[in-house]
């Protein structure tokens, strides 16, 4: 009996002892192809934002200038909005912004605050040195950050476009559950990287309708390596329902030309999401919303069409 014990201890010793070393493999690697795939794939130009590196592209030269956003936890925002953003080029000046933890962006334990993250938009774009007002774009959360801005900074702030975008109300009834400052160790570690290594073939429908390059569908999946669960995405996750409450119940400024898409499937899915845009509206002869046929990353699928509507609606609402 003690000698089966004594053997069965060495056995889960040296299971410890591989998955330990596993794990340390993991981490070195990740920590060396890091730098090295971000020198390979970097993408626009690197900015300061208060001593940290923030990422920024931008593209086309008309009057109107139109900032995209991105979502929650969205690991190259350039790469993701790229379709969208040559369709747009054609007629404006477009930037996309790479919030921190984002991208190629660093990352920041500075709180993920409305304020924080609107001034670092301003920032950035004053360092670019590109003048407002602006065509604010935003997907998902950044739908609370870019109401915020419209709010406190109206004379920069020409018009909202949103994209499926969030709104303050929503975390009244379906508040966010926070994440573990811990997880992040799932990135520092690799953990992330061995998961899509492990798990090539899996399809978030990036590419359905053939929008991006085979190149740009591998990249995004790379930056998934880099970014996903970072201090700083976690750090956003946990301060939504803080976010969201300080706008409850805002409304657009009323003289703010908005223009909503909102997805599909999103709305069939969700009974309040028509109703939350609904109630932000101030303003409906100017402020719309338009439905479009997809899921809630609608620029994957519905570029064309997204940028074909911003066209006419910047054409009549803005002067």
């Amino acid at each position: 009996m003690k000698k089966a014990l004594k053997i069965t201890g060495k056995v889960l010793l040296w299971i410890l002892g591989i998955i330990v070393g596993l794990v340390i493999i993991s981490a070195v690697t990740h920590n060396i192809l890091k730098p090295i795939e971000k020198n390979k794939y970097e993408i626009g130009q690197t900015i300061n934002i208060e001593g940290q590196d923030m990422q920024a592209y931008v593209t086309g030269s008309g009057e109107k200038t139109i900032v995209l956003l991105s979502g929650l936890g969205t690991a190259s925002p350039i790469t993701d909005f790229m379709p969208l953003a040559e369709r747009l080029s054609e007629d404006y000046k477009v930037v996309i912004l790479e919030y921190f933890g984002y991208g190629f962006s660093d990352t920041t334990k500075k709180e993920r605050s409305n304020e924080n993250i609107v001034n670092e938009i301003r920032e950035a774009l004053k360092e670019l040195e590109i003048s407002g007002p602006y065509i604010l774009m935003p997907h998902s959360i950044s739908g609370v950050y870019s109401l915020y801005y419209a709010i406190n900074y109206p004379n920069e702030v020409e018009a909202i476009i949103g994209i499926d975008e969030s709104r303050p109300n929503q975390t009244k009834t379906n508040k966010y559950e926070n994440m573990s400052p811990s997880l992040a160790l799932l990135n520092t570690l690799g953990i992330i990287r061995d998961i899509t290594f492990l798990l090539p073939n899996v399809d978030d429908g990036m590419n359905e309708n053939n929008f991006y390059s085979a190149e740009q569908v591998k990249f995004k999946k790379i930056a998934t390596a880099w970014n996903s669960v970072n201090t700083s995405v976690i750090n956003e996750m946990n301060m939504v329902n803080t976010n969201t409450k300080e706008l409850y119940d805002m409304k657009y400024p009323n003289d703010l030309p908005v223009l909503s898409f909102l997805a599909k499937d999103t709305v069939d899915t969700d009974n309040e999401w028509l109703s939350l845009h609904e109630e932000v509206i101030s303003n409906s002869t100017i402020q719309k919303i338009e439905t479009l046929r997809g899921g809630h990353y609608l620029h994957w699928t519905n570029a064309d069409k997204i940028a074909e509507i911003t066209k006419e609606f910047i054409s009549t609402r803005l002067k």
